[in-house]
């Protein structure tokens, strides 16, 4: 067996289809492609050699089963990890197949390669992302880098910003958001993952975060699911201190609507949508900083609907 397993995705939902291919490209230990339907899957099968396919069972073209057994007589041996209808169990006529795995819908990113490493036999490989870096915040003289973009901008004198800078609150007072808010959002998981992964797929991120709070609702990237629950802590008390500059410096919207920390190899870019909600992405800076924005701007229309 290769160091790096070969994986089909078969699923008529492109965005989630997509979603799941890159997610296992992106963790460094796949080498994963997409077919649309049954029938594109058992001739891919018959021109590539596959270790595993992993199956969505609401194909419209054919029956899970049906295309089970197509690939089993093309390429026996070739595992197969089925993907049972959101919110549901496996069917229990699908379990008499010798399934190799199942991948639940909706699934938390940063569990996909242990699941699927699982159902090819493999113990749990480590994860192979790039550490990113300390951070350097840009300061004052790079204007450009750095966004508030309100049109209401009132400029405070050094005197009253040093009378007044003592009463803001710490960094640690985070804005909460409403469990109303969060319930929500985390309900609409699997949709919010597909927009993630649609900004994925232009930008090629380590790890793009929507943050609630402190609460990592969804991830898309290289990061484990724990390493971007750390990040997303770090996000938040980011931007509860920039929002503190930003009452410092008399702005009038209370905060900054975009923020960015830029080091040597990467960017922590983070775009407020709402009080205490962000869209957080670290990503290489070969990125231009212009098409992080405009894709982020776009994005965040997407997700408005999702924040009540």
């Amino acid at each position: 067996m290769s160091s790096q397993p070969t994986v089909l995705v078969v699923d008529y939902d492109e965005g989630f289809g997509a979603m799941l291919r890159d997610g296992l490209n992106n963790t460094g230990q796949f080498v994963a492609t997409w077919a649309e339907t049954g029938s594109d899957a058992l001739q891919s099968v018959i021109e590539e050699n596959y270790e595993l396919v992993i199956i969505d069972v609401g194909l419209p073209d054919m029956k899970p089963d049906k295309l089970i057994q197509g690939i089993r007589h093309a390429k026996n041996g070739i595992k197969i990890m089925l993907i049972p209808m959101i919110g549901q169990n496996l069917p229990s006529y699908l379990e008499s197949l010798d399934i190799d795995g199942v991948l639940p819908k909706p699934f938390f990113v940063g569990d996909l390669p242990d699941l699927v490493n699982e159902a090819l036999g493999r113990s749990p490989q480590p994860a192979v992302v790039a550490s990113i870096p300390p951070v350097r915040t840009v300061v004052a003289d790079a204007p450009a880098e750095i966004d508030h973009e309100s049109n209401n901008y009132d400029q405070a004198s050094p005197a009253q910003t040093a009378s007044t800078v003592e009463n803001y609150s710490p960094i640690s007072n985070i804005p909460v958001v409403p469990q109303e808010t969060i319930r929500f959002l985390r309900a609409n998981e699997t949709e919010i993952l597909r927009v993630l992964s649609d900004l994925n797929r232009e930008v090629r991120a380590e790890a793009i975060l929507l943050v609630a709070g402190v609460n990592l609702i969804a991830q898309s990237g290289m990061l484990s699911r724990d390493q971007c629950k750390d990040l997303a802590v770090l996000v938040a008390q980011s931007s509860q201190a920039a929002a503190q500059a930003a009452r410092f410096l008399g702005e009038r919207a209370g905060r900054f609507t975009q923020s960015l920390h830029e080091g040597g190899a990467y960017r922590l870019y983070t775009l407020t949508l709402g009080e205490g909600i962000l869209l957080s992405l670290a990503l290489s800076t070969n990125v231009p900083l212009g098409m992080i924005r405009h894709q982020c701007r776009q994005i965040a229309d997407k997700l408005s609907k999702f924040i009540i």
